[in-house]
């Protein structure tokens, strides 16, 4: 028998679990019991990979990603070799045509204003001082600023009204930080300057035809202040603001309306209600329709302002005129309104408002007639669908 020798320690195989820790493979350091980190490339990184990773889009930007292609293949510019194929033989290239003088197609006409005024003209518009630049419709009312005087010269109140020019200069074509300045300075000194001066100066170019909706806003906004701070200084200008701010009622836009709304109740507030009634009642028989217009939605406002209460006396007056058929017109016309400006308020008068207005409709004019029924459809339609019972005097006579 031939003995078996044992294999000894190094001649046996090495284990793949005896490899130190240390152990250096490619130049990656390996720990034990852990799974090797190496980042992995995500998102536009690995587009171009073997395995190119998905990039988010949004809908709109994947539907155009996938169209791009197709769409630059079929618009491509076409050879001479293409068009040959396409088109039959014998036919004929023409030459491009050469380019226009004119300018042909729609385009938008630039504004002729301002564009052939001269250079030094421009700088006649620039009043001395920090002050901005004078534009040329605004010249009749800052002419003043133009002329080199020496204010230490001239009268107070001189003084003061080529003070409230600069300040509404600024307000109306400066800059954000010189005219929140200029709003605040003008507000603290109202009562200083006087209501004859600052209305006398701010009532004629917030009446410009020419003024711009942010022009207009921010001199209501002038208006609504000083008015604070005046108070009841400004009782004999009532009518002049009134003529004024009128228009602003019957704008087309909404917040224009309501900046009126606001300006009239702030007057009415300072004035009182004897002072807005004596002041506007000649309106109410004005031969134009438009002042009979805009005198009625004043007096819708000042009933909100002061409550319906305390001009019912008042309207039962007017609306029972015998010498004017245009003042019972008017008086109708302000229950209308106010029924459209208050809504459902006006419930507790309703029957009031009803008996006031119930016997134009059986008058001689026909506008009063008509307006009679415009009023008593708006009642119903502002207490809707209450107050029934209000239109009974109305409703009866339709019976029998």
């Amino acid at each position: 028998m031939q003995s078996t020798s044992t294999p000894s320690t190094d001649e046996r195989r090495s284990c793949r679990y005896e490899v130190s820790t240390n152990t250096t493979t490619s130049g990656v350091n390996f720990t034990l019991c852990m799974t090797p980190i190496i980042t992995t490339s995500v998102g536009p990184c690995a587009a171009s990979m073997a395995t190119p990773s998905q990039v988010s889009m949004t809908a709109e930007q994947l539907k155009a990603y996938r169209y791009e292609p197709g769409i630059d293949e079929r618009n491509h510019p076409l050879c001479d070799t293409e068009l040959d194929a396409m088109f039959p033989s014998g036919s004929i290239s023409l030459p491009p045509p050469t380019p226009q003088s004119t300018f042909s197609g729609f385009h938008k006409q630039e504004s002729a204003h301002g564009l052939n005024v001269p250079l030094n003209q421009l700088q006649e518009y620039q009043p001395s001082g920090n002050l901005p630049l004078i534009k040329p419709d605004d010249l009749q009312y800052f002419d003043k600023l133009l002329q080199e005087v020496n204010e230490e010269s001239l009268t107070p109140d001189e003084q003061k009204e080529r003070k409230i020019m600069k300040l509404l200069l600024k307000i109306k074509n400066g800059t954000p930080s010189m005219r929140k300045a200029a709003l605040r300075k003008i507000t603290h000194q109202a009562r200083e300057f006087g209501a004859d001066l600052l209305l006398n100066q701010i009532l004629p170019i917030l009446m410009a035809s020419t003024l711009k909706d942010q022009e207009r806003h921010l001199l209501v906004k002038v208006v609504e202040r000083i008015l604070y701070k005046l108070d009841d200084l400004v009782r004999p200008h009532v009518h002049k603001i009134c003529v004024a701010i009128e228009p602003l009622l019957i704008d087309e836009d909404h917040y224009t309306r309501v900046e009126g709304r606001k300006i009239i109740s702030n007057v009415a507030n300072a004035a009182g209600l004897s002072t807005m009634i004596s002041t506007m009642r000649p309106d109410m028989d004005n031969l134009d329709e438009y002042v009979r217009n805009t005198t009625a939605r004043t007096f819708a406002v000042v009933a909100s302002t002061f409550g319906i209460p305390d001009l019912l006396p008042f309207l039962k007056t007017v609306c029972t005129s015998k010498t004017s058929w245009q003042a019972r017109h008017t008086g109708i016309k302000i229950i209308r309104q106010i029924a459209i400006l208050q809504g459902c308020a006006i419930l507790p008068h309703l029957k009031s408002l009803v008996e006031i207005i119930e016997h134009g409709l059986v008058d001689k004019q026909q506008k009063v007639r008509t307006i009679a029924a415009l009023g008593i459809s708006a009642l119903a339609q502002a207490a809707a669908p209450y107050g029934i019972e209000s239109f009974d005097t109305v409703l009866k006579p339709l019976w029998c």
